[in-house]
């Protein structure tokens, strides 16, 4: 007999249920990944028009219940987590309702350049991409053209 996983709330997430059922429910909802995630995750709460989740980089965000149908996540990426891992999770958010998932990592300089231009590679290659940056994606029904609520 093969026992299967039982889906949880990531940590932070009972409580993000309850300001869900409240009369001034977040409108933003954070979620931190690598690097002092904790920390991060307790001072964002401080702001009560935001809540914040911990998604702990050792696990499958495909383990979790996430409550985020019809809200805007911003997945706050500190260093620790691969871009494939965070892309993991942009899915999961997404397929779980999100209206939009933000990435945010946090030890980028979005003062310096995110591109580079290369003449020496091909005409349609020589813009390269040098550093993370701030990506924005919207909701699957946005996507499929569905703007309806």
């Amino acid at each position: 007999m093969q026992l299967r996983h039982r889906k949880k709330l990531p940590p932070f997430g009972k409580e993000l249920a309850e300001k869900l059922q409240s009369d001034n429910p977040p409108w933003l909802v954070i979620v931190c990944i690598g690097r002092d995630c904790w920390r991060r995750a307790r001072h964002w709460q401080k702001n009560p028009s935001v809540w914040a989740l911990v998604m702990p980089a050792s696990e499958s965000p495909l383990g979790f219940i996430w409550q985020v149908a019809a809200l805007y996540i911003l997945i706050d990426w500190d260093l620790g987590p691969t871009h494939k891992q965070i892309i993991h999770l942009v899915k999961v958010l997404l397929v779980a309702g999100a209206e939009q998932v933000t990435v945010r990592p946090c030890w980028v300089d979005i003062n310096e350049p995110a591109f580079e231009y290369d003449a020496s590679r091909p005409v349609n290659c020589r813009w390269v991409q040098i550093r993370e940056q701030i990506m924005i994606y919207p909701g699957l029904k946005r996507r499929n053209g569905d703007v309806s609520a």
